[in-house]
């Protein structure tokens, strides 16, 4: 008798520790809110899980912690990935003016910026409350500072955390990638994805700075700061915004920009005077007396020109140029060669390149192709977004997606 009474406490204890829902979302970041402020709107009981204490963790450091939010100028050619045509469905369902309705609905006031970019006026913390709270008026379950030990599927989905277990029809993975770690990024969607038979694309920090040779000219130059063009030949097109010389390297808008297309090996070629022509500077009648270090010096900074300039040239007239003294000059300054050791690692990138992929989701509901009830959002696939509020917006409209559809 006391065996069988034991059992049936054991029983008890058991059920009351699993709950029920329709919907479980893993992550509670831009992606997992917005997916499930929609679904809650559509009446599903929904639950969000997540390891962080608390919600939007990277949207409260992003754009310097007022979040570059969307840009005014969105389309699937701003992002990569194994086909950006995937974006185009999510993208026209929720445009720049979706959100920044949202913004206006919640007295939100943002500011734009250069090429479009749009920032939220006082903080982050705006966006962050504002998504926090909508969710939770809406009937939606949170639990954070929670890990998860198991996902399994039989006939439901299954989401084991320490004591408790969570069951449902649904899940929607929107863990968001590898970048920032110290913030508490972790492979695990990936690890999810690959457990349902989903291929993960090859993972690398992108929107990062660049770790240059211990021999490059170009170090010693931490502290500058000046608009340069900069290309990748045959992999990026010409990219012009500031570069900042950093104690390992380069980096600034530019160089976060052209390191998507980066591989090892590929040579970066850095216009570091878009504004002027050096041929016809050194053929101004006026400059001839001048020394060529002299003459560069009036439009870019003299640690830069002295390191980029050879000591042959540059203490040399430059009435004293020939043909080929001239043209060599004008290759440093305005095609300077740069081959990269690496880029800085995932604690110093903005996003995550590569990632769960595509070609096994449905673009129109972000439902796996593979596995009935299985969606997935955000950062966590495989596509990125240029630097400008490109990769957050992509992640309310993938969320926006799937809450419709889950």
């Amino acid at each position: 008798m006391c065996c069988k009474f034991a059992a049936q406490i054991t029983f008890i204890v058991l059920e009351k520790s699993k709950e029920m829902y329709d919907v479980i979302i893993l992550g509670a970041g831009a992606s997992g809110l917005m997916a499930a402020i929609h679904a809650a709107r559509r009446g599903r009981r929904v639950f969000v899980v997540d390891h962080a204490e608390k919600v939007g963790k990277k949207l409260l450091i992003s754009g310097g912690g007022k979040c570059n939010i969307t840009n005014r100028h969105i389309s699937a050619s701003d992002y990569i990935g194994e086909n950006n045509s995937f974006c185009r469905y999510a993208l026209k369902r929720f445009t720049p003016e979706s959100i920044l309705s949202i913004l206006g609905e919640a007295n939100i006031k943002t500011e734009e910026r250069t090429h479009g970019r749009i920032f939220c006026q006082k903080g982050a913390d705006e966006i962050v409350a504002y998504l926090y709270k909508t969710s939770e008026n809406g009937g939606v379950h949170f639990s954070l500072n929670t890990e998860i030990s198991e996902v399994s599927h039989t006939t439901h989905f299954t989401v084991k955390c320490e004591d408790r277990q969570y069951e449902s029809q649904h899940l929607l993975v929107a863990t968001g990638g590898l970048a920032w770690p110290q913030i508490g990024a972790t492979n695990s969607g990936y690890r999810i994805a690959k457990q349902f038979g989903h291929k993960v694309t090859p993972l690398k920090p992108a929107l990062t700075g660049f770790i240059l040779p211990q021999d490059s000219p170009l170090l010693n130059l931490q502290g500058i700061s000046l608009n340069v063009q900069l290309y990748i030949k045959g992999k990026s097109s010409v990219i012009e915004e500031p570069l900042l010389f950093t104690h390992r390297g380069i980096s600034g808008p530019s160089v976060l920009q052209v390191s998507c297309f980066w591989g090892k090996g590929d040579t970066v070629t850095i216009n570091f005077l878009p504004s002027k022509n050096a041929v016809s500077q050194m053929h101004e009648p006026c400059n001839g007396k001048l020394l060529a270090k002299n003459l560069f010096m009036q439009f870019l900074p003299e640690r830069l020109v002295k390191a980029i300039i050879p000591d042959d040239l540059s203490e040399r007239k430059v009435a004293e140029f020939s043909k080929k003294d001239r043209s060599a000059i004008a290759e440093c300054i305005h095609a300077f060669p740069v081959c990269p050791d690496s880029c800085e690692d995932f604690s110093k990138a903005e996003v995550t390149l590569g990632g769960v992929g595509i070609g096994e989701i449905n673009p129109k509901s972000m439902e796996s192709m593979l596995q009935k009830g299985l969606f997935f959002s955000g950062e966590v696939m495989d596509i990125t977004g240029k630097l400008g509020g490109y990769n957050i917006h992509w992640a309310f409209a993938s969320g926006y997606i799937a809450g419709q559809y889950i």
